[in-house]
């Protein structure tokens, strides 16, 4: 089989990779633009990364040094609930240490906040909040992102073949694309295409003409503002976790690198102005009391919603060229690396069928639609009333009634479980964790008072005897990743 991969940046090689590695191709092409810009923003990846990274055989020490990456064990939300509500945690891991029930009757009784519900279900939000790494449990990397793509290229492909050039048509036939025409004049043909264009997406969109679906019923968000940061107090703000803060008109993230910060607002351009949001971006960095002197600023348009399907004829799209839901969840290398596991899984026999090119769209739709009402119940639970943007978003009619039923995440799981169960039944679900930092509690259970001290002696063992003796963020880089003692 001949593939063509049309586009680079971390959808393309990290495509390029897992194709290389894994399927046993004849010939693999990446044809990449010299003219388009790079976004230079730092990547939050998701947990299943290191199972990518694990399946393809990579060193994630390797991934951290050359990508001047740093660990990430959660997902920190500030001020998500009001405008001063504080901070809770999403953490990684699949392991509670106590009932739901049970840490949400000692909420009640106002033994501690239901920010801290993650801090006593889970250990690694300790961690994560204090600043640790802790290599035995479940963990991921903030990486560099045009450094990461870099890295792919050098390091695991080598025998992919590299063209510097702009498509600029293409031939037609009844199997989908035939050729592409560069803009030396030249033509390159393949078995199999995939489409790494980003938004634009080059030939899904605009050579086959798939249909685009929107997620803008639920999801408000559309542009970005995007820089980076130099640290203020390395050792103290390099942390193992990436931080979302809601403010006026969306919210801010920050994923901490070795070398400086990646940080960037996402936000409606429905409720605010692009420079009016620049300027509430700029007030929040300069409220952190970091130097922006030097800063350049980068305006991210976003294209949020996905194609009816991914999969058409001979042309498959993966990364924003397929879909794309707002950052907030650390989505944007989530769906390239589950989707190009389910591509192999399509083509590791050859030329796949249509039955499965169908089967493959019916996953990643699926897979996109489950994600994107994950992402948009950090809104639905809102009580923020400070600006017109949170009030919209509160009183705004969602319409989770229809026929999905999704088993896990997004907002039909929560109603279910809420209304049919009166009962948290999966707390290592990551909604648990966004719900419950929300102060929604949805349980029926008798309280069990002997037992709440037990809860917060717990946490308190965590915290004093294993938490205290794990190395910080800045310890374990700087000795073990990138010997900069």
């Amino acid at each position: 089989m001949k593939i063509c991969i049309v586009g680079g940046g971390s959808a393309g090689w990290m495509t390029a990779t897992t194709l290389n590695n894994l399927l046993d191709c004849k010939k693999i092409t990446l044809i990449e633009s010299p003219n388009t810009p790079t976004s230079g923003v730092g990547e939050s990846t998701h947990r299943k990364f290191t199972q990518w990274v694990e399946l393809l055989d990579i060193s994630g020490s390797e991934i951290l040094k050359e990508t001047r990456g740093s660990i990430k064990h959660s997902i920190k939300f500030t001020n998500f609930l009001k405008e001063d509500s504080g901070s809770f945690h999403y953490p990684f891991g699949n392991v509670p240490q106590f009932e739901p029930e049970l840490a949400w009757s000692c909420i009640e009784d106002e033994m501690f906040s239901h920010n801290d519900y993650a801090r006593h279900i889970n250990p690694l939000a300790s961690v994560a909040e204090k600043g640790k790494v802790d290599l035995s449990s479940d963990l991921s990397f903030h990486l560099d992102a045009i450094k990461f793509a870099q890295y792919l290229r050098e390091k695991h492909c080598e025998q992919v073949d590299y063209i510097s050039a702009d498509v600029i048509g293409f031939e037609e036939s009844e199997k989908g694309i035939e050729s592409l025409t560069l803009d030396d004049g030249s033509t390159v043909t393949a078995d199999l295409f995939v489409d790494c264009t980003g938004f634009s997406s080059l030939l899904l969109g605009q050579y086959l003409k798939e249909p685009f679906i929107s997620y803008d019923n639920i999801l408000p968000n559309d542009t970005a503002w995007a820089t980076q940061v130099p640290y203020t107090d390395k050792e103290k703000e390099l942390v193992s976790y990436t931080e979302c803060t809601a403010i006026e008109n969306g919210w801010v993230w920050n994923i901490p690198l070795w070398d400086k910060i990646g940080t960037g607002y996402v936000y409606s351009s429905k409720h605010v102005s692009d420079e009016d949001a620049k300027q509430e971006f700029i007030k929040q960095l300069e409220t952190r009391g970091y130097d922006i002197s030097e800063c350049e600023f980068k305006k991210l348009p976003m294209k949020v919603g996905r194609y009816e399907r991914s999969f058409v004829k001979n042309v498959v799209a993966i990364g924003l060229s397929a879909g794309f839901i707002e950052p907030l969840e650390s989505n944007g290398l989530f769906t390239v690396h589950e989707n190009l596991i389910d591509l192999w899984k399509t083509l590791r026999r050859g030329v796949p069928s249509q039955y499965m090119k169908d089967a493959y769209n019916a996953a990643t739709s699926y897979n996109f639609d489950e994600f994107a009402e994950f992402v948009a119940i950090h809104y639905v639970f809102t009580q923020r009333d400070d600006t017109q943007y949170w009030r919209d978003l509160m009183n705004k009619d969602y319409n989770i009634v229809g026929d999905k039923n999704y088993d896990k995440y997004g907002m039909l799981a929560f109603t279910r479980e809420m209304y049919q169960h009166s009962q948290y039944r999966h707390p290592d679900k990551g909604f648990h964790y966004i719900a419950s930092g929300m102060n929604v509690c949805p349980y029926t259970v008798i309280k069990q008072t002997n037992q709440k001290m037990v809860c917060n002696l717990k946490r308190f063992e965590w915290e004093s005897k294993v938490v205290s003796k794990l190395p910080t963020v800045y310890e374990f880089l700087s000795k073990e990743i990138h010997n900069e003692e």
